[in-house]
């Protein structure tokens, strides 16, 4: 990271003097050792900036990547680039980043996509970061092969096509099929299987469903509203955990059914989470709306 640039950039930001200087002890002069055997080599002077899994490096990549995006804004004002869903979204939509996972969005028009490649080719050159265009994907919309292949070619990406997954998200420009959310499914139920409920006595079981089990799709769940199925299929899991079901030729009859089990105490149930209600309440409004 070019620290002349950083350095500009957070005095703009409001950040002083002394701030600045702290950052740039860390990042410039400081010294760190490795520890082999419980005892500490020579130090060292780094010569990369900060260390792999530093705390500050989120912070100080958000600040770098928040100048990426102004550059996309001013370029959409003077007409280089155009943004997309201007009758949705005040402003339209130009870009969508979460840390370095990062999705940009143009219109079909070869000029203003040479635009925004030079644009990418601006932020390499003052930022001195690298983006790695082998790891990254063009995707179209209504667009032939041959029109594709002209913006792989621009933009140095392979060609992608829908679904496609970011932040551990299936994504799709219409309703998801079986087959895509079936590797999310079996996700959640491989980390279910991998507890060995024999193990744990009912209590212990009944505390894990409801403290660390219920809890795992829940992200997903905030996103996608998940098809009947793959909630039984949850559900079912979830059952064989708590009844001790899990080993293949080994029955054990279930106690009651799953329905009265996720219900709260007071009404006779165990108070597990119920993951159909539970999806219901996670999903935005506009989402429900547009499902």
């Amino acid at each position: 990271m070019n620290w002349d640039f950083l350095e500009e950039m957070l005095s703009s930001r409001g950040f002083g003097p002394r701030w600045r200087c702290w950052i740039r002890n860390v990042v410039r002069v400081s010294f760190i050792c490795v520890r082999i055997n419980d005892e500490d080599n020579s130090y060292f002077k780094t010569g990369k900036g900060l260390r792999q899994g530093d705390p500050l490096s989120p912070l100080l990549f958000n600040l770098v990547a928040d100048v990426f995006t102004r550059m996309l804004i001013k370029a959409v004002e003077q007409g280089l680039i155009t943004c997309l869903m201007l009758e949705l979204f005040p402003g339209g939509i130009i870009s969508l980043q979460y840390a370095d996972d990062t999705l940009l969005f143009l219109e079909n028009n070869l000029d203003k996509a040479q635009n925004f490649k030079w644009l990418l080719a601006c932020y390499e050159k003052l930022s001195d970061m690298k983006i790695n265009f082998d790891k990254s994907n063009v995707l179209m919309l209504g667009l032939d092969e041959e029109r594709s292949i002209q913006y792989a070619r621009l933009f140095c990406c392979k060609v992608d096509s829908f679904p496609f997954t970011y932040l551990g998200v299936p994504l799709h420009h219409s309703k998801l099929r079986r087959v895509d959310i079936q590797p999310v499914v079996d996700k959640v139920i491989k980390r279910i299987a991998g507890w060995k409920g024999k193990l744990l006595s009912y209590g212990g079981k009944l505390t894990l469903l409801k403290s660390c089990l219920a809890s795992i799709p829940t992200y997903l769940m905030s996103i996608i509203k998940f098809p009947k199925w793959a909630i039984e299929s949850i559900n079912s899991q979830m059952a064989h955990f708590l009844w001790n079901n899990l080993d293949e030729g080994h029955h054990k009859y279930h106690l009651a059914n799953w329905q009265v089990v996720s219900q709260k105490q007071e009404f006779g149930g165990l108070g597990i989470v119920d993951l159909q209600q539970m999806n219901m309440c996670l999903l935005p409004l506009g989402l429900l709306v547009i499902i």
